[in-house]
C-alpha cells in the first residue's frame, strides 16, 4: 500500500513549476540584467575612450601580421606594445581587460544558473 503523503500530485508540481519560473524571471530582471547591462555599458565606454587614445586599427593590423608571420611572437608583441604604450592607454587597456573578464564571468554565471534551474527544477516538473 502506498501512503498518501508520498504520492506526488501533478497539479501541485505544475503550480510549483509556475512559481519557480516566475522566481527565475524576477531574479533575471531585477538582479542579473541590470548589472550585466551596466557592465557592458562601462566596457563600451572604456573601449571607446581607448580607441580615441590609441589607433586600434593599426594595433590589430600589426598583431595579425605578427600572428600570421610568427605565431610564437604574438606574446612578445603584446608585451612590447603594452610596455611602449602611453600611461592612459595602459590604464584603459587594463580597465577594459578587467571589465571584459567581469562581463564574461557574469554571462557564464547567468547561463550556468539557467542550465541548472532547467535541469533541476523545470525538467522534473515538465516530465
Amino acid at each position: 500500500m502506498e501512503n498518501i503523503t508520498t504520492q506526488q500530485i501533478p497539479e501541485k508540481e505544475a503550480f510549483r513549476g509556475q512559481i519557480l519560473r516566475q522566481v527565475y524571471r524576477v531574479w533575471l530582471v531585477r538582479k542579473f540584467l541590470p548589472v550585466f547591462i551596466g557592465e557592458i555599458i562601462v566596457l563600451t565606454l572604456l573601449l571607446y575612450q581607448a580607441g580615441r587614445i590609441v589607433f586600434v586599427q593599426r594595433v590589430f593590423e600589426n598583431a595579425f601580421s605578427v600572428l600570421f608571420n610568427n605565431p610564437g611572437g604574438i606574446i612578445n608583441f603584446g608585451v612590447t606594445a603594452f610596455t611602449h604604450a602611453s600611461t592612459p592607454a595602459k590604464i584603459f587597456g587594463v580597465a577594459a581587460a578587467v571589465f571584459l573578464a567581469l562581463v564574461i564571468r557574469r554571462a557564464t554565471q547567468g547561463l550556468l544558473r539557467l542550465i541548472l534551474v532547467r535541469e533541476n527544477y523545470f525538467g522534473k516538473i515538465e516530465k
